[in-house]
């Protein structure tokens, strides 16, 4: 007999190699080296700290290999280190932070090089960090120093000169003076961006301070919201003052550059609302637009079609789904239009539209789902469609071709069965004794009966419904405005149930997001408005010009009101919003009726 232990032993030996090796291999992708400044804006002069953070599941480490920094001095190759450890979910990490004191000497710009670091064996380094140097001198005789407040409000955008639909990032940032702590801030309801559709951005830390310098004066800056704004028309717009109430304090002794912020309450403490300035927004137009491809899309997309099958039977139904993903104007995207080829019916589409906040930008997914029926058998084909979008980024129209698409129809043999059934008629043999009845001879008055009459009005009815349904279906199909105001009471009446669904789960600003929407898309839809970008004033503007009694705008002013500014009630309920949810039900059922 042959022996297979050894063998046994070997091949065990290798896998649990394998095993470890691949253990260690993960564990060596699990280290991640960064290098931090506790101020990237300097005086000449000023001493920084630069930070070596190392972390990770690794077993050896060397001192960081520091190059030369151009412009700064060392003050010692000796780092003050530290060490901690954390274990969770059955995986430990080491992380190491080694400290070095750097004194800029010379004013500009400059970049600190990468710090390289060895770790197991193999070297990792740092991505360069940018310095901004000021001269102390120079920066003393600004006179705009002496202007600033010790405490400030500022909304900065992305881009000043945007185009039509291209989407600002707009932050709304504090700036405060060393010697003040800030323990709270609250938003005033009521912020306006006419003229724009907006999106509150999702963070989810806190708001942390960091250290600049505003001509030649230090101050601590924490950026507390942030918004997408896409302007919906060109010209000259402007983005009105954001307000905030915040607590402050004098700052307490203590030596952390970034303990300034939510630092707590104490005796010196005081309530301050804040203002930050107009910005006026030049939005330049899309000049050069091809309407007939242009899908109202700016940012960057991707851009698809397909279909749900290629082969299915007369009168069954087939689904056209057209995608678009990427950042930017996503609601406002419009739906492309198809030539469909004769002997197609098409109904009416579905949008779905899904948005991510995160990021700092709006991105996310809208697709439009065409649904056709085939009245005829055969092999069908819709022609490849051409569409476009506008691309800021590169500052050119991006046209992609969507292929054609092609399916075969093939006979319903359910439907032949019932054709075939519907045309036979059942004859049987005639038994038995004929027996004769003798029928009056005299003419028979046909308009005196009623059947005769039903007979002819009957078909004509069912013409004329058959006639108005084609033409309703056909105007739903084609006339946008005309599909908007029917659809509006169901849409409104849709959200209002889904207001009330979120509520039960505890999300009432979510709820109250639900109730403003279908307000305001019940009015805009009755009166073909743009589904974005307008305030509330519009809104209530447009019903006054349309005479609608006073007590009906002044309901719908506030319940708009109310929306705008339930996420600063901390204790809204979910009763306290089915009772908006019925106020507004009746007020847009009275609505219906006038609009």
């Amino acid at each position: 007999m042959r022996k297979i232990g050894k063998p046994l032993y070997t091949i065990g030996f290798f896998l649990v190699f394998v095993l470890l090796g691949s253990s260690f291999s993960w564990a060596q992708s699990d280290v991640s080296v960064e290098a931090s400044l506790s101020q990237t804006t300097v005086y000449t002069g000023e001493r920084v700290n630069l930070s070596i953070e190392i972390s990770g599941n690794f077993n050896n480490v060397s001192r960081p290999d520091l190059p030369q920094f151009e412009k700064f001095r060392l003050l010692s190759n000796n780092p003050s280190t530290s060490r901690s450890y954390r274990y969770v979910n059955g995986q430990s990490t080491v992380s190491y932070t080694y400290s070095y004191y750097l004194i800029a000497q010379k004013k500009g710009e400059f970049q600190l090089p990468a710090v390289s670091v060895s770790i197991d064996g193999e070297t990792y380094s740092t991505d360069p960090i940018r310095v901004n140097v000021i001269d102390r001198n120079e920066s003393a005789t600004s006179d705009d120093s002496s202007e600033r407040p010790d405490i400030f409000l500022q909304v900065e955008v992305s881009d000043k000169q945007p185009v039509t639909g291209q989407q600002i990032i707009t932050d709304v940032i504090l700036y405060f003076r060393n010697g003040l702590e800030v323990n709270s801030y609250q938003p005033v309801p009521g912020w306006k961006a006419e003229g724009f559709w907006k999106e509150e951005l999702k963070n989810s830390e806190r708001p942390r301070a960091e250290s600049t310098i505003l001509d030649g004066v230090r101050y601590r800056k924490a950026r507390l919201l942030q918004f997408s704004l896409f302007p919906t028309k060109s010209g000259e717009l402007e983005i009105s003052p954001y307000k905030i109430v915040v607590a402050v304090r004098s700052a307490r002794s203590g030596n952390d550059p970034f303990s300034s912020f939510f630092s707590g309450f104490g005796s010196n403490q005081r309530e301050v609302e804040l203002s930050s300035d107009p910005i006026t927004i030049d939005v330049q137009s899309l000049s050069s637009t091809d309407n007939a491809n242009y899908l109202g899309a700016v940012g960057d997309f991707d851009i698809s079609r397909s279909i749900s099958t290629t082969n299915t039977l007369v009168g069954e139904s087939i689904e056209i789904e057209t995608r678009v993903r990427g950042s930017g104007n996503i609601p406002l995207i419009s739906k492309p239009n198809y030539n469909l080829p004769k002997g197609i019916e098409i109904y009416e589409p579905q949008e779905n539209t899904r948005l991510d906040r995160s990021n700092s930008t709006i991105s996310g997914s809208k697709s439009f789902t065409d649904i056709i029926i085939a009245r005829s058998p055969g092999n069908y084909t819709i022609p490849e469609k051409t569409v476009s979008y506008y691309n800021p980024s590169r500052d050119q129209f991006i046209t992609t071709t969507l292929e054609a698409l092609t399916f075969s129809v093939d006979e319903n043999p359910e439907a032949i069965a019932a054709s075939e059934s519907s045309g036979q008629f059942p004859v049987s043999p005639i038994t038995g004794l004929a027996s004769w009845i003798t029928i009056s001879s005299e003419p028979t008055d046909l308009l005196g009966i009623w059947w005769f009459w039903a007979g002819l009005i009957i078909p004509l009815i069912i013409a004329g419904a058959a006639y108005w349904r084609k033409s309703y279906v056909q105007k739903m199909q084609t006339d946008t405005a005309f599909a908007r105001s029917v659809k509006a009471s169901d849409k409104a009446q849709q959200r209002l149930e889904n207001a009330i669904e979120v509520s039960k789960q505890g999300d009432i600003k979510q709820a109250y997001n639900l109730l403003q929407k279908a307000i305001t898309g019940f009015i805009s839809d009755r009166l073909n408005m743009p589904e974005a970008g307008l305030s509330n004033q519009d809104y209530i503007e447009a019903l006054k010009e349309q005479d609608i009694e006073e007590n009906l705008v002044k309901n719908v002013r506030m319940l708009l009101d109310k929306c705008a500014s339930i996420s600063y009630a901390p204790n809204t309920t979910h009763a306290y919003l089915k009772s908006h949810v019925g106020l507004a039900e009746s007020t847009l059922e009275k609505l219906q009726k006038v609009l």
